[in-house]
């Protein structure tokens, strides 16, 4: 009786899964938020249920695997940005630099 109770609680999961494992592979780190929130909706809905049957404590630890492997691969993400963005930076410090030799030398 208590697995017919959870059916809608596993439905839940399996497609915050579904959704994250998308997202994960497709790279499209702007859904992270909103799947990040649906994570938190289903373990608050967890947390109600007395007694979690084991398939549905499976359910939850294969999502937070794959949780922890999309938070790796978009801290990863924005690491890489981070320094792409430093590397911008660099040329603009550079390119300015040039600039005011140029000002100062009087142009050439």
């Amino acid at each position: 009786m208590q697995l017919v109770a959870e059916q809608p609680l596993l439905a839940r999961f399996a497609a915050v899964h579904g959704q994250l494992a998308e997202a994960l592979q497709r790279k499209e780190w702007a859904q992270f938020t909103a799947i990040d929130l649906e994570v938190r909706a289903c373990l608050l809905a967890l947390a109600s249920v007395a007694a979690p049957s084991d398939e549905l404590q499976q359910v939850k630890l294969r999502l937070k695997q794959l949780h922890g492997q999309a938070i790796k691969a978009y801290a990863e993400a924005c690491e890489a940005l981070r320094q792409s963005l430093l590397t911008h930076l660099e040329y603009a410090e550079g390119r300015s630099a040039y600039l005011r030799v140029d000002l100062f030398q009087g142009g050439s």
